[in-house]
């Protein structure tokens, strides 16, 4: 008796355990959305706003890198045939950015960014200077250099830990940060920014090679560009 008991004991070890190892190995479909925060800069009406709504991201690669507490730590690289593309305004992205990840409990996720190609900026963000009331200017910020940017993800309460299951679906939203960005900017440096002339009017480009006071600014800031959630 004791035998057949000791027998049945060992058979559901190994049953739970077998359930268990296939709980952390199966796979969980999470999309990968690309959005930003826009810029609102005022010094009241008088003295007119500044504003960046709208930008573009370019990636060569993604990298995932995610340590678990039970299971094998989890790394991928994934390189885009054709440079991903993220009209960020619209979270609309010129492909699907969708992985399997094996589900267990995450103490950390890591992602780096490849951004940039020769041929496209890295960022491209775009906006206006409203001088006053009926006087509005072109804002264009471009960085044009091929940088990798590395960011651990939180959760939605800002913990490093990460669920990632099949009854909790989740999804991984990338976010530009534009006013982190622009931190140290101020109006009088946009009202002072030189222009050029651009399809018929006048538009503040921001550039290394224009306005590059103001590019410089926002280019030190790069490093804290990027956010990343899992909710």
């Amino acid at each position: 008796m004791k035998r057949s008991l000791f027998f049945l004991a060992v058979f559901f070890t190994i049953l739970f355990s077998s359930c268990e190892k296939e709980e952390y190995t199966e796979p969980v479909s999470i999309g990968f959305e690309f959005s930003m925060d826009a810029l609102q800069m005022s010094e009241g009406a008088k003295a007119g706003s500044f504003t960046i709504d709208k930008g573009t991201l370019v990636l060569q690669t993604l990298e995932f890198d995610g340590r678990r507490d039970q299971g094998d730590d989890y790394y991928f690289t994934s390189g885009f045939a054709t440079p991903l593309m993220a009209e960020l305004h619209t979270k609309i992205a010129n492909q699907k950015v969708e992985y399997d990840i094996p589900q267990g409990i995450y103490n950390r996720i890591e992602l780096n960014f490849s951004m940039g190609v020769e041929s496209e900026n890295a960022i491209c963000f775009e906006g206006r200077f409203q001088r006053g009331p009926m006087d509005e200017v072109p804002v264009i910020f471009e960085y044009p250099f091929q940088e990798q940017i590395r960011v651990r993800a939180k959760n939605n309460l800002g913990s490093d830990q990460i669920v990632i299951s099949k009854d909790n679906p989740l999804k991984a939203k990338i976010i530009m940060n534009v006013p982190n960005m622009f931190q140290f900017v101020n109006m009088s440096m946009i009202r002072n920014a030189q222009t050029t002339q651009q399809n018929g009017g006048q538009t503040i480009k921001i550039t290394n090679t224009q306005n590059t006071e103001i590019f410089n600014l926002v280019a030190s800031r790069l490093d804290n560009a990027i956010y990343v959630v899992f909710e």
